[in-house]
């Protein structure tokens, strides 16, 4: 894969602008990112609703739309209403506190009742619920744990993504599984683990906020755990005929494009935060 400046200052420029705007909103406080996410998680479900579409060669009715993305938001809601994490937090006190959590299941049920039990094609956005919805709201209970787990988390996959298209740029040369990223190297995909995995060692060498090896393990997560996921939005875009989710962003496509690693990745990085990583407390704002 050749290196081209125009795409990677279009790239670099709109991903600069991208993660200041979520840096400050990751930043600011539990309510803020919530937000944030729920948004994310709407824009996540669209886009894969269309591109379900494509790949089945079906077209879906605009409340089956309607009822899976209310459905989706619902799930998102749920989760982060649950109490399983190992420190107390005010935010899911609220939520259970407001009945939510009993609300929002009753609400599901019924949607999944009279969406489902006579239309088989709308089985298939069930996927996108977990794909997307349960993996955020995972990704929520990061930030109850700690401000710095999701935070780092996304930076660990970011530069993952950074240095395997820099390696791959100029050092490349062996396709890795080209009928589902063509332009995907095996140089760069080691390179971008390489770095992501040596920034997490130093990275934790120099705080003292968790272990040095749970760093290293959130490291690895990020960006194997990150690339599996990219490689699987890349197969559904290629099994759907398309070359981006949509058009959020320029150079990186939509929504699906920008969060594909995170959503694979937040999964694992909550079981390892919540099984072997202590809570603690960090306000910026």
């Amino acid at each position: 894969m050749a290196f081209n400046l125009n795409t990677f200052l279009t790239r670099l420029g709109s991903a600069v602008v991208f993660c200041a705007i979520v840096l400050g909103v990751l930043l600011w406080n539990e309510w803020a990112f919530i937000v944030l996410f729920l948004v994310v998680n709407f824009l996540c479900l669209r886009e894969y609703a269309t591109i379900l579409e494509k790949v089945l060669q079906v077209q879906f009715t605009r409340n089956e739309k309607a009822n899976y993305v209310g459905l989706g938001i619902t799930t998102y809601l749920v989760v982060i209403s649950l109490a399983h994490i190992p420190c107390s937090n005010l935010v899911i006190d609220v939520l259970r506190t407001q009945h939510f959590y009993f609300a929002g299941l009753t609400i599901g049920f019924l949607i999944l009742f009279f969406l489902f039990k006579k239309n088989k094609k709308a089985i298939y956005l069930l996927t996108g619920i977990t794909y997307i919805s349960l993996a955020l709201g995972l990704l929520v209970h990061l930030r109850f744990q700690s401000l710095v787990l999701p935070v780092m988390l996304i930076f660990f996959i970011w530069m993952n993504d950074t240095m395997a298209y820099l390696t791959g740029s100029f050092l490349g040369r062996t396709p890795f599984f080209p009928k589902i990223s063509p332009k995907k190297t095996l140089e760069g995909t080691i390179g971008g683990i390489v770095f992501a995995m040596a920034f997490a060692t130093i990275w934790g060498s120099l705080t003292d906020w968790f272990p040095l090896w749970q760093w290293v393990l959130m490291g690895a997560i990020a960006s194997i755990a990150g690339t599996a996921g990219d490689l699987i939005e890349s197969k559904l875009k290629r099994m759907a005929g398309v070359k981006d989710s949509g058009n959020l962003m320029p150079g990186h496509g939509g929504a699906l494009d920008r969060f594909d690693s995170l959503l694979f990745a937040a999964p694992f990085a909550y079981l390892l935060a919540v099984i072997a990583m202590s809570c603690l407390s960090i306000n910026v704002f």
